[in-house]
């Protein structure tokens, strides 16, 4: 690491994600809790939706807690994080914009299409791994916050849809869905040995 590019902040910070590498929640938690409003003001700039800019902030953590070996020291820690979370807005844009071309997809055809390659044993155990923590974070939910994700998110159904089929204002399937998301994000963006804890 080229210690002359970074202050002493940024010095101790790299340090930590040094450790988070190691599997350090301590250092994890100190990083987290130090560039969360940075890195949220810089994903609100690019996307207009403020649950949406929530939920890029917590994969940019948890690309954080995954890959921080990755990180050498050749930026300070603010660039590296910044770094990862252009990368989220973009492919968030940009699946925005598929979404937006092809409606009528539903998630479940899109989970079909990240399935693992069966010849790849980590990756088939990874992508089985994850599929079991959104089952357990779905799991968790009230029920009527539940249903309207499995009909919205699985089902691919508008909200208006879904309130003319549970015959409940629009606006109620809106705040069950803002509220299931914000128990989602909590979940998801934990690192997974905090479940065991």
């Amino acid at each position: 690491m080229d210690e002359s590019v970074l202050d002493g902040s940024d010095a101790e910070d790299a340090a930590r994600i040094q450790q988070v590498a190691r599997g350090d929640l301590a250092a994890f938690r100190a990083l987290f809790a130090r560039y969360y409003p940075r890195v949220y003001a810089f994903v609100r700039r690019r996307l207009r939706d403020p649950g949406q800019a929530e939920d890029i902030v917590a994969e940019v953590f948890f690309e954080l807690w995954r890959s921080a070996g990755r990180y050498r020291g050749e930026a300070r820690p603010s660039t590296f994080l910044c770094g990862i979370a252009h990368f989220k807005c973009l492919s968030a844009v940009r699946a925005e914009r598929r979404h937006k071309r092809a409606c009528v997809k539903t998630v479940e055809a899109g989970a079909l299409e990240r399935v693992a390659d069966p010849s790849n044993a980590a990756e088939e155990f990874e992508s089985r791994e994850q599929m079991r923590h959104v089952r357990r974070a779905l799991d968790l939910l009230p029920e009527g916050q539940r249903e309207v994700v499995e009909l919205a998110f699985m089902d691919g159904l508008p909200y208006a849809e879904i309130a003319d089929r549970l015959g409940v204002a629009e606006g109620t399937i809106k705040t069950r869905v803002a509220r299931a998301r914000a128990h989602l994000r909590r979940f998801l963006s934990r690192p997974r040995s905090l479940e065991d804890s």
